[in-house]
């Protein structure tokens, strides 16, 4: 008979997007919406703020699509305060190595479609929170068999260091039934980086 396994990532939790702006869409919406209103949308649309509807209306507005190239929640692993804890059976087990699954994330690769001085707009912003993956009637024998998939980020938020961001945890290959706390917290720290296709 199994038992339930739990893990729950906790720490600096980001939200991180890179947004296509093409040089037409941005002349546009600057003058259809002003510098400050269109800044205000561009953070919205990257924060998940009704982004969907929005991106929606700026095409409609514009006639140029905003186009979301890459979307992550997780946590900083290099940040101080991320942690990993695993309780199986209720019963605290150490995790001291797990597997790993990883990309690296470049701008150019995002921007291999992009015309000519088109720009990727990362926006990213964090708040405090933890995540919990659960898996009911498990047997759980090795530590091996959790991994940690993540991305690395370093060049996409044009960092000198690595950032590496947690995004989600398996057990044997299979995804687990998942809870965010602290959901309800604002993000903070809104930061940005463009980079430009050339």
């Amino acid at each position: 008979m199994g038992k339930r396994l739990e893990v729950s990532l906790f720490g600096t939790f980001y939200s991180v997007s890179g947004l296509h702006l093409g040089r037409a869409a941005v002349k546009a919406a600057i003058k259809a919406y002003g510098p400050a209103k269109w800044n205000n949308i561009v953070r919205d649309i990257a924060l998940g703020r009704n982004a969907k509807r929005k991106m929606g209306e700026v095409a409609h507005t514009l006639g140029h699509p905003i186009r979301e190239l890459y979307h992550a929640r997780g946590f900083a692993m290099h940040d101080s305060r991320f942690g990993l804890e695993a309780f199986y059976g209720g019963e605290h087990v150490p995790l001291t190595m797990v597997a790993a699954k990883n990309r690296a994330l470049h701008p150019q690769d995002l921007m291999k479609d992009c015309k000519l001085k088109d720009m990727l707009a990362v926006f990213w912003a964090k708040r405090e929170s933890a995540m919990l993956f659960r898996w009911d009637d498990v047997e759980f024998r090795t530590q091996e068999d959790v991994t940690l998939v993540f991305d690395s980020l370093g060049p996409l938020l044009a960092r000198s260091s690595a950032f590496d961001l947690a995004l989600d945890v398996v057990w044997q290959g299979v995804r687990g039934k998942r809870r965010t706390l602290g959901g309800d917290q604002e993000f903070t720290r809104l930061e940005h980086v463009f980079h430009v296709s050339g």
